[in-house]
């Protein structure tokens, strides 16, 4: 056993209690280097360390014991998994910027191409125009989405569609009797029927921040943006309330945080200069 470790100086280099390791080995994630058939003690070497060490990552990542077994099973090779991680981290990144741009305090529009995920979702079809109106709109879609009993999805943030294109070429404009429907994200296992599903896409978008008063002057420059790249949106614009009325009322309007989101072509996904860009 010269070259082999207890399970006590296991636990004492990993920072993991006793339990944890038997639960690594019952979930099929850890096998030990030796287990002495007379004794029944357990021995582990540098690579069931490494292992362990490994897993504890993934943990703090947020990845589920699940997500680590599927890892491992498949090599570290999983589009399956590819597709989860890469869900969690846009809305890890989504915290990150909203973080971000209200410490740094100042009105700032970030251009970026992102994958909006599939999103399973209560919906409901109104028409106004101002600020208010979408307010109250959401506001009571949300209150039904409750009295229904439907499971809200804490990771997605709720998000408006505007069928107009008119901020494209550069004429946006606030008006009344605009059509817009406002989504509520549900859990989709426990989604009712009748709900809206939205498949995941590829969207150029434009993070900003600051209050509803420049809306129209945000909403050209998106366009703008989009016409400068060349780029061909295939869907209608949507707008996530990342940190707005319904989601922050503790939250200075001058520190919402609001996405323009527009699904474009896939081929456009290598599209060079959609960095950071301040449309002031």
């Amino acid at each position: 056993m010269k070259d082999l470790f207890t399970v006590h100086q296991v636990s004492r280099c990993c920072g993991v209690s006793r339990a944890t390791i038997l639960r690594l080995e019952s979930k099929g994630l850890l096998r030990p280097a030796l287990i002495d058939e007379q004794s029944g003690y357990r021995y582990y070497d540098n690579d069931n360390i490494s292992r362990i060490m490994q897993i504890q990552l993934f943990l703090k990542m947020g990845m589920t014991y699940e997500e680590i077994q599927l890892y491992y099973r498949m090599g570290g090779a999983s589009r399956d998994l590819l597709e989860q991680v890469e869900a969690r981290f846009f809305t890890m990144k989504r915290v990150y910027e909203e973080i971000r741009l209200r410490v740094e305090n100042k009105e700032q529009l970030t251009f970026e191409f992102v994958t909006l995920p599939r999103c399973v979702c209560f919906t409901g079809a109104f028409r106004g125009g101002s600020v208010e109106s979408r307010y109250w709109a959401m506001y009571n879609l949300y209150h039904q989405a409750v009295e229904r009993g439907y499971r809200l999805l804490a990771t997605e943030p709720l998000f408006l569609i505007s069928r107009r294109d008119d901020f494209i070429r550069g004429s946006f404009a606030e008006a009344e009797g605009m059509d817009f429907t406002c989504c509520i994200p549900l859990e989709p296992e426990a989604a009712p029927k009748d709900a809206v599903v939205f498949p995941a896409c590829r969207a150029f978008s434009c993070l900003y921040h600051g209050n509803y008063t420049r809306r129209a002057e945000v909403f050209n420059a998106f366009g703008a943006k989009i016409r400068e790249l060349g780029l061909r949106p295939t869907g209608d614009v949507r707008t996530l309330g990342l940190v707005a009325p319904y989601t922050g009322q503790d939250i200075s309007a001058d520190n919402y945080l609001t996405r323009l989101a527009v699904p474009v072509e896939e081929e456009e996904r290598g599209t060079a200069g959609a960095g950071a860009s301040d449309g002031r």
